[in-house]
């Protein structure tokens, strides 16, 4: 059985496992990105909008860049409505790997084809059991960056709780359209389509990325029916799409609540794993990689200090809890709650969320008197 011991383990090599890595590494402490799939971003089924400060942030090559995004366009029932950006698409397995390697270049171990099969939390330290490349894993810290069925919420009960109220289904497949002339992200709302959700077009070069996403307690049908409806009968959708070669197709879990707690002794929680996730676009690459940012931050305030304790590590909460995103992204559940109660009596509660929140949330209630009492 072969070991492997590290200051600090991350489980999940996306953009806020390996973000955090990253920064571990760039402070001189030994970190081991682990993923489980032959390599980052291999199943990831995310459409792939971020905004184009990303690339340069992280200090990625252009190379990964897809296509320029300019703008939005969002088909309401009642209207198009359409925004500036200033966007690029990527595909997820070229970006998740660059973020990956980036954290290899500063110092950080990645091993792949390894899945975590149980943790165990003692006094002296983590240890990992694991099928894979490395069967066993010691470290003082780990940091859980595996999505919204992370071990950490099953084995510990911190980190995102998936719940039918709480997750979106989504399903995905990528289109076939050389050179198409798309450069906006399109949005499609509509009760027939998803009662909480929406569908969606992200161009790239060579291919469209098209897929759906429905809350889990709002299913009304099997949320396949409604993308091949969008792909072949959709009024809007169907005359760009219909005929055209699917090159893959997958399906996602996308959590929209954060969690309540997000740490532990010896342990933090970042990105989908955390609940890190606009709760009404979905979206949530920068905030998996400022999450990450943090964790990354706080482990090496408690390598530093060898405080390892659940009350030395909750000032990871507090400070997240202090950020512009966490801010974002709990004002924006609380405004999804209401909506969703409205859903009973409104069937456009989910299109008018989404119109509501574009402008962030100073200008909401505005927006909401105006969509809702016309004054």
């Amino acid at each position: 059985m072969s070991k492997c011991k590290t200051d600090v383990a991350v489980i999940g090599a996306g953009p806020a496992g390996s973000t955090t890595a990253r920064v571990i590494a760039e402070h001189g402490f030994d970190v081991i990105l682990m993923e489980k799939d032959n390599y980052p971003g291999e199943t990831n089924a995310c459409a792939g909008g971020i905004p184009k400060s990303i690339i340069k942030d992280a200090g990625l090559n252009s190379g990964v860049i897809e296509k320029d995004i300019s703008g939005e366009k969002h088909f309401f029932p009642w209207g198009l409505k359409t925004t500036v950006l200033d966007h690029v698409t990527v595909y997820r397995h070229a970006f998740d790997r660059a973020l990956a390697d980036k954290a290899v270049e500063k110092g950080a171990k990645m091993v792949t084809n390894t899945q975590i099969k149980d943790i165990f939390v003692k006094s002296e330290g983590i240890r990992m059991a694991s099928e894979g490349n490395a069967d066993t894993i010691e470290s003082k810290l780990v940091v859980f960056a595996d999505g919204p069925n992370t071990m950490a919420c099953k084995k510990f009960g911190v980190g995102f709780k998936p719940e039918a109220d709480k997750i979106i289904v989504s399903v995905v497949c990528e289109v076939k359209w050389e050179n198409n002339p798309l450069e906006h992200y399109e949005f499609y709302y509509g009760y027939d389509l998803s009662p909480w959700g929406y569908g969606w077009i992200f161009p790239k070069r060579d291919t469209v990325n098209v897929g759906i996403g429905c809350l889990y307690s709002e299913l009304r049908s099997n949320v396949i029916e409604s993308l091949n409806y969008m792909l072949k009968k959709y009024p809007l959708t169907s005359e760009k799409l219909k005929g055209r070669k699917i090159t893959w197709f997958s399906s996602a879990l996308i959590p929209i609540a954060p969690a309540r707690k997000i740490f532990d002794a010896r342990m933090l929680v970042a990105g989908d794993a955390a609940g890190m996730v606009d709760p009404v676009s979905g979206g949530g690459i920068s905030h998996a990689i400022n999450g990450g940012k943090l964790a990354g931050e706080v482990c090496i305030k408690a390598l530093e200090e060898n405080d390892f304790s659940s009350s030395f590590l909750s000032q990871y909460q507090r400070l997240w809890h202090k950020t512009a995103d966490y801010s974002s992204i709990y004002s924006k559940y609380l405004l999804s709650c209401v909506s969703l109660y409205l859903l009973k009596a409104d069937r456009n509660a989910y299109p008018k969320l989404a119109a509501i929140t574009q402008g962030g949330v100073k200008k909401v209630f505005n927006t909401l008197r105006f969509i809702y009492l016309k004054r």
